[in-house]
């Protein structure tokens, strides 16, 4: 089930099309490296607002594995969302495959939705249950990050969208 078919019955507010066409205009990317917990610290020092936004994603690359997470609210209003995840060997040259969707897009489209498609029709991408959405990035990253505690040394980057 991808993020589209799961949302394909809800309306976007006037506010939330306004927000992603701004958005499109300052897409965002953070890259933290080191040990579990100095990643942790780093991720959990990214301002708060960040995870005000409808759409970003995690992905963490660690010793022998690597995982990505979608954060998403359909509207900026919502207090709920999904979170989308996959996981794979190496996720080598994805962000730089992210990237090249968001310069070739331009600002013209809801990047987030651009990405997810990329991303949606190259993946088999598990979309979790709505759940209430995280206040902080502590909240949002944690979590993934310590799945990773055994690795000596992982790599973190967070993509803000839209």
């Amino acid at each position: 089930m991808t993020t589209q078919s799961a949302r394909a019955s809800q309306h976007i507010t006037a506010a939330t099309a306004q927000a992603c066409k701004t958005a499109a205009w300052d897409c965002q990317s953070h890259v933290f490296m080191g040990s579990p917990e100095t990643v942790i610290e780093n991720l959990a020092g990214l301002p708060d607002e960040l995870v005000g936004r409808r759409v970003y994603m995690l992905l963490i690359q660690g010793d022998s594995h690597a995982e990505a997470r979608i954060f998403e609210r359909f509207n900026l209003e919502d207090t709920e969302g999904t979170v989308s995840s996959w996981a794979e060997d190496d996720m080598h040259g994805l962000v730089s495959q992210i990237t090249e969707v968001l310069v070739a897009n331009r600002g013209v489209h809801c990047p987030g939705e651009q990405v997810k498609a990329t991303l949606e029709s190259k993946r088999e991408i598990h979309v979790g249950a709505p759940a209430p959405a995280p206040k902080s990035t502590a909240e949002a990253f944690t979590p993934l990050v310590q799945d990773f505690k055994h690795d000596k040394f992982v790599r973190a980057t967070v993509m803000v969208l839209c």
